[in-house]
């Protein structure tokens, strides 16, 4: 529920209008988080939940080295990045700090989001999104839910989340990203990318200009109308892939988030993905209209960066390992077009 794709996080629609503008972006980025952005397939299964816990790095860490991306004396620079990430990571971006006195660009990982906007589409887009948190018919998810996945959600909620009754309440992916964000933090773990954040500032700081791609959504209301009507069967294959990673994907997870801090990039490649997000993002795509809105977010970066190669003499870009790595990741597709990737 991830997306990550932070996953910009789904909340309670008493937060008032800001959520509005929130479940916009939503569509654009997040149930890439329910999700995070979509995961590599062909992954091994991840290991039972019975093995030794993984320890998760505090304080002060550099994070792992940057892939080096050339063709001809124009370079590319990549920070990946995870997600979930340590809560009390302290991250030192001394080497970032180091390339952008060189640097005549940023890409962060994803564009920011643009809405048209005025009071009317203001109070429209807030009350799309509050029907969107609730569960269609009223029904509560002890009615929705096939007996066995409620058992298994049922017996997580008692572990991470037995105090919140609005899980009983809202509709099935929703329940999924809350159940997720309560995991994540009783496991010292979040979604939120502090990482991209502080590049951003640096660039800022050191008068970098930074390749923020917008994307404009001109009917948010329709947008969030289409999430809404996503299929019943979907909506619970989202959740039940979510349980299936909380319940087989927390040590794991804590490994990855570990590896990135102590820059373990060998580590980060042999660790399984789970596929969660996969599903996650099926039950909001059936449109056509989210659909594109998607393959956009996960296509504007490619574009951006090989835009910035071919005019920059040095380019620093962000990107989550999910994306870099594997078969076809964002690394080889870079190889297959005939640059050359150097990396940890």
């Amino acid at each position: 529920m991830a997306p990550h794709v932070r996953c910009p996080r789904m909340s309670s629609p008493r937060r008032g209008p800001a959520l509005g503008l929130r479940g916009a972006g939503l569509v654009a980025g997040a149930l890439l988080s329910v999700s995070t952005l979509a995961s590599p397939v062909g992954q091994p299964p991840p290991p039972a939940q019975d093995e030794p816990v993984q320890e998760i790095v505090v304080g002060a860490h550099s994070g792992p080295r940057m892939w080096k991306v050339t063709r001809g004396d124009h370079v590319l620079w990549i920070l990946g990045t995870v997600t979930p990430l340590p809560k009390k990571l302290n991250w030192e971006p001394g080497s970032v700090s180091s390339v952008l006195k060189e640097t005549q660009e940023v890409v962060p990982g994803l564009p920011s989001i643009g809405i048209g906007w005025n009071p009317i589409t203001m109070v429209r887009v807030y009350f799309e999104w509050s029907r969107l948190q609730k569960s269609p018919e009223h029904q509560t998810l002890q009615q929705v839910l096939p007996p066995p996945l409620y058992a298994r959600f049922e017996a997580l909620k008692a572990l991470y989340a037995p105090g919140d009754k609005r899980l009983e309440e809202v509709r099935p992916m929703i329940a999924a990203e809350i159940l997720m964000q309560k995991t994540l933090d009783a496991q010292g773990l979040t979604f939120y990318n502090e990482v991209q954040k502080t590049v951003l500032k640096l660039a800022r700081q050191q008068g970098v200009k930074i390749h923020q791609d917008k994307l404009h959504i001109d009917d948010p209301v329709d947008v969030l109308r289409d999430v809404r009507t996503a299929s019943r069967a979907d909506e619970i294959s989202c959740l039940d892939a979510v349980v299936t990673r909380l319940e087989t994907d927390l040590g794991p997870m804590r490994a990855r988030a570990s590896a990135w801090a102590l820059g373990d990039v060998d580590t980060l490649r042999q660790l399984p993905h789970s596929d969660d997000r996969t599903a996650c993002i099926a039950a909001v795509s059936t449109s056509n209209r989210v659909k594109n809105l998607i393959d956009r977010t996960l296509d504007d970066w490619m574009e951006a960066v090989e835009d910035s190669l071919a005019h920059n003499h040095s380019t620093l870009a962000v990107q989550t390992m999910d994306r870099l790595l594997g078969d076809k990741g964002a690394l080889a597709q870079l190889r297959e077009r005939g640059y050359t990737v150097e990396g940890p």
